[in-house]
């Protein structure tokens, strides 16, 4: 789960919506999913910042339709196009007020929302924060295929280990592992042998990530 810009916002309509409620600390509509008039601004421009992964899995959701061009006078103007993924509250204890809250919202996989646990959340992964950094909190075992805290940082506490793990069983992180496994094994195997290949498109941290551990850097 690599870092994720927030910083460029495209749909400037809702985002001076959304600033106006904040700054008169005013309580926001009720959550109504895509019949708020603002929902596709937000999860287009989600795409954007994302680059149309899964902020969680990293798992290509939406394959196109998130350039900049695609919008006019701050609002999403093109068709929308057909992608998959849930609008997710990141701290869904902020949905009852605060439903609509730009620093809260990413596009996750549509069972990663189902699936999310009611535990409270941790900011140590939230992937906007300014000060995650997923090569100081995460590792990858790249014959399991799974993301787990990164016990060879020095600077990570037991807590902050403990606390890392069970944030990446409650955002899902590795619930697409035979996915993520079977795209990583067929870019290693193109790169081990030497052949072109085309662009990494999904999983790029845990690409990465392997490709670190098995030296081919």
């Amino acid at each position: 789960m690599r870092k994720i810009d927030k910083s460029t916002i495209l749909s400037k309509v809702y985002k001076q919506w959304e600033e106006q409620l904040e700054a008169s600390a005013s309580k926001h509509p009720k959550y109504t999913s895509s019949n708020f008039r603002y929902f596709d601004d937000i999860k287009m421009n989600l795409f954007h910042c994302q680059n149309g992964l899964c902020a969680y899995t990293e798992k290509r959701l939406c394959p196109e339709g998130y350039g900049s061009e695609n919008w006019n006078d701050g609002r999403y103007t093109s068709n929308i196009p057909d992608s998959i993924g849930h609008l997710e509250h990141f701290d869904e204890s902020l949905k009852v007020n605060k439903a609509w809250l730009w620093d809260n919202l990413f596009m996750v996989l549509e069972k990663v929302n189902d699936q999310k646990s009611n535990d409270p959340i941790n900011n140590i992964l939230k992937p906007d924060h300014h000060e995650y950094d997923e090569n100081a909190l995460l590792a990858y075992n790249h014959e399991e295929h799974i993301f787990f805290a990164n016990v060879d940082n020095p600077n990570l506490t037991e807590d902050q280990r403990k606390s890392i793990d069970k944030m990446i069983i409650t955002l899902g992180i590795n619930k697409v592992k035979s996915f993520r496994k079977q795209y990583i094994l067929s870019k290693i195997f193109i790169l081990q042998k030497g052949f072109p290949h085309e662009p990494i498109t999904e999983y790029p941290t845990a690409f990465e990530m392997t490709k670190r551990n098995l030296g081919l850097v």
